[in-house]
């Protein structure tokens, strides 16, 4: 048992030194999830576009002011993920083939650089399913099981929203066949733990249900019609998108349907099916841990030790494989940055002799020690300035606006993307009944668009009329309006 220890404390430190020392700290969202905490903390010269709840950025807004960069909100991150395998050994009863497993699972090692929610809601998610697993094998006629499972479903929806559907497949699962005061009980616990989301949107926005309700409609908009940047996510997907989602689970995970097993946890099981479809349809790998740590505690009970043998082997070559670009970043930049973009990008891989954000970051502070307090406008795509606003620790900088922004003021427009659904009768009906909903700018917005006069092109010159190139840095270039 000692040896296992320190070969966990082992792993556990170099998965530490690798999240923190990589550059890499994540892509999809991940400067959305980095622009609110800065916010709130008060670093931040942008405005925002969040198309998820800010409390995980509200929360973590102190790492901010204690750090003065982005490596407390890894540390938070990585501590998530220790807790989870922690968690894992506990609920499966200390056992330490799921000690393990979770250990050196790629999923772990995958998300330890990323700032994300996703690890944190993951947490919460896992206790929710220990609790309502317990009240049902037991038939427990106390009721707080139940009330735990739900108010930790609706925090963990409150930090990452789209937990609220992985939540429903687990209420419709585990409750289906219960009374009808059951289901009242889970939703309501549900509710109490959406509170802090409650109160904390209802002062933001004045409206308590905002990023609930964003998330669900723009998921179904953006999966029939696309976003306002590309088209529909099915559209978009590679067949290495779907393997590098595909090898992230156990191999031997088809060992959970065996009939003795699935008759023991054919409610668990379900939900876990259910889940896996639900995910499969736009297969990203970060989603993945909302149910790892459940696969590992079950597939813990059924595997034997040769399988297991097995399992580690192939854990640790698909990690060995994921952590690869994460070392190379370092120091150097690539084009496969993490493993989904290693394998979508395997008859190009590049690797360069510098790091693209040491470059920014220096640019950066270059332009606003030279030309300090000044307002700028990025390009040439609607969301650079989010990258410079997230990079960005100094106070030169008054704000950076988004190209996005600063041309729909040049054609007084205001609308970004607007849907109207109508009923089409062909029989003479009076009356039609149609659904219209869209995204505009914020009619408080106060920039000064006309007082814009520098502007910053990322890769290339800003391509923006009336203004030109005046200098150019390493990968950034400098345009004043003329």
């Amino acid at each position: 048992m000692e040896r296992a220890t320190k070969a966990i404390y082992f792993l556990i430190i170099v998965l530490f030194i690798i999240s923190l020392s990589t550059k890499y700290y994540g892509s999809t969202d991940v400067h959305e999830y980095i622009a609110s905490a800065k916010y709130f903390a008060g670093k931040y010269s942008a405005d925002l576009r969040a198309s998820h709840s800010m409390l995980y950025g509200f929360i973590h807004s102190p790492l901010i002011l204690l750090f003065n960069n982005l490596i407390g909100l890894k540390i938070a991150s990585l501590i998530y993920l220790i807790i989870i395998i922690i968690s894992v050994y506990y609920i499966s009863e200390k056992n330490k083939k799921a000690l393990f497993l979770i250990t050196l699972s790629p999923i772990i090692w995958y998300l330890g650089p990323w700032i994300n929610p996703i690890q944190l809601s993951s947490l919460l998610f896992l206790w929710a399913f220990f609790f309502i697993d317990k009240f049902d094998k037991f038939q427990d006629k106390n009721y707080s099981h139940l009330v735990y499972s739900g108010i930790l479903i609706g925090l963990a929806t409150s930090i990452w929203n789209s937990v609220i559907y992985i939540g429903f497949f687990l209420m419709i699962c585990f409750l289906f066949n219960r009374k009808v005061n059951h289901i009242l009980i889970f939703i309501l616990s549900v509710l109490i733990g959406f509170l802090p989301l409650f109160i904390f949107e209802q002062k933001l926005y004045g409206f308590f249900l905002y990023s609930i309700v964003k998330t669900f409609v723009s998921n179904i908009i953006v999966s029939i019609y696309g976003s306002i940047y590309q088209g529909t996510i099915y559209l978009d997907l590679s067949f290495f998108d779907y393997l590098s989602f595909l090898v992230m689970f156990p191999f031997f995970s088809y060992l959970l349907f065996k009939k003795e097993n699935f008759i023991e946890n054919k409610k668990a099981l379900a939900f876990l099916i259910a889940s896996f479809l639900f995910l499969f349809i736009n297969p990203q790998i970060r989603y993945i841990l909302i149910i790892y740590p459940i696969i590992i505690i079950l597939l813990s009970k059924t595997i034997n030790e040769g399988q297991f043998k097995k399992q580690i082997l192939i854990f640790l070559i698909l990690s060995l494989l994921v952590i690869t670009p994460y070392v190379i970043q370092t120091k150097y930049s690539t084009n496969f940055q993490e493993f989904n973009s290693l394998l979508n990008n395997i008859n190009d891989w590049k690797v360069y002799n510098y790091h693209i954000d040491d470059l920014l970051v220096r640019d950066l502070s270059n332009i606003t020690n030279e030309f300090p307090n000044n307002v700028f406008l990025v390009g040439n795509t609607a969301d650079y300035y989010a990258v410079l606003a997230s990079a960005y620790f100094g106070n030169n900088l008054t704000k950076l606006v988004s190209i996005q922004d600063y041309d729909m003021f040049l054609k007084n427009e205001s609308v970004l993307f607007d849907k109207r659904i109508e009923s089409k009768p062909i029989i003479p009906e009076r009356r039609v009944i149609w659904i219209e909903g869209g995204i505009s700018k914020n009619p408080n917005d106060k920039t000064n668009y006309s007082g814009i006069v520098w502007g910053i092109g990322v890769n290339e010159p800003l391509n923006e009329t009336g203004f030109n190139l005046i200098k150019k840095y390493n990968i950034l270039y400098l345009s004043k309006k003329m």
